[in-house]
């Protein structure tokens, strides 16, 4: 397991298990730890094509109609993450995806992180669903739900983890600029920016990580130990 962040720092795990130690080591090049962000980041484009192809069909097919979901059609809440308004929006996500992206999916590993990004776009829409009643699209819900985890591992790790102020003002932009872009564009909505942050936030405190230090070696190394409440579960069955 790798922990990467935006100033560079980084801990790692020789072992892929969970709850194996943990040591900071200098940093690598993150852009072989962000394979599912590359994805994630390649099927948005290619939706855009397709909808362009399509001549807008394929928005209409997918994006959030609340009239519709309602009907039935609840694979909505899903697509419409995979869909954009205009050019601009789809920029604009992407950016702030590749961004956010790779710092949680070195934290998160690819399993987790897929689960917290699907996770958040299905509660992005579901929010907006209840309390929108305008069409909506975007990724921008589910790239929240990353800010959201990184959020709380960041406040979950506080004094264990030092220098990831920087990271935190990197994903304060990237809240900022979405926000505008959900105030200023037609069909982003900033309810589905709020169900993706909680979204996001609640499977992160579910899933993990959740470092604890279980020693402290000669040198002065944390050996950390992953004690999220998914584990806990596992172990008591």
């Amino acid at each position: 397991m790798r922990l990467s962040f935006f100033n560079g720092d980084e801990i790692s795990s020789d072992s892929r298990d969970a709850g194996k130690s943990l040591t900071r080591t200098s940093r690598n090049d993150i852009f072989g730890k962000r394979q599912w962000t590359n994805i994630l980041l390649a099927v948005n484009v290619l939706a855009y094509l397709a909808q362009t192809v399509s001549d807008g069909n394929l928005l209409f097919w997918g994006a959030k109609i609340n009239s519709l979901i309602s009907e039935g059609q609840l694979w909505r809440l899903a697509t419409s993450s995979f869909l954009h308004a205009n050019i601009g929006h789809l920029m604009v996500n992407c950016y702030s995806l590749n961004s956010v992206g790779p710092t949680v999916e070195n934290i998160c590993g690819p399993k987790r992180y897929l689960a917290i990004y699907i996770t958040s776009a299905i509660a992005s829409s579901a929010m907006s669903y209840w309390f929108c009643k305008a069409p909506a699209v975007g990724a921008s819900g589910a790239i929240f739900g990353l800010v959201g985890s990184f959020a709380l591992f960041s406040l979950r790790h506080r004094g264990i983890i030092k220098g990831i102020e920087g990271d935190l003002q990197q994903i304060g932009r990237v809240i900022v600029l979405n926000m505008a872009i959900g105030l200023l564009s037609q069909g982003i909505d900033n309810w589905g920016h709020v169900g993706g942050l909680l979204g996001g936030a609640a499977v992160s405190w579910f899933l993990g990580p959740a470092l604890e230090i279980d020693s402290v070696s000669r040198s002065g190394r944390k050996m950390l130990t992953d004690k999220a409440p998914i584990f806990r579960l596992f172990k008591n069955r």
